[in-house]
């Protein structure tokens, strides 16, 4: 049987809850898991470009490349969708 972990930082968890919810328009634990995928990814690309830029050029990650730039899309196209609504 799997513990859930416990948050390190709650506030931070229910943070990125509310910021989920504004960027796509719904929170559910699938997306915030994306958006965390997005979030980390994004901002490593920022601070370490070539670290990003080598990992990605690598075959054995181009998998998980794909499925990075899937989520991106995923997120993009939701939160437009957010968008037009409003």
């Amino acid at each position: 049987m799997e513990e859930k972990k416990e948050a390190l930082v709650p506030e931070l968890e229910e943070l990125l809850y509310k910021f989920t919810e504004l960027l796509t328009g719904e929170a559910t634990p699938e997306r915030v898991e994306m958006v965390k995928v997005w979030c980390l990814y994004t901002h490593m690309s920022k601070a370490m470009p070539p670290l990003i830029q080598h990992w990605a050029s690598e075959p054995d990650h181009a998998e998980a490349r794909d499925q990075i730039r899937e989520i991106i899309e995923q997120i993009k196209q939701w939160n437009q969708t957010k968008n037009q609504k409003h």
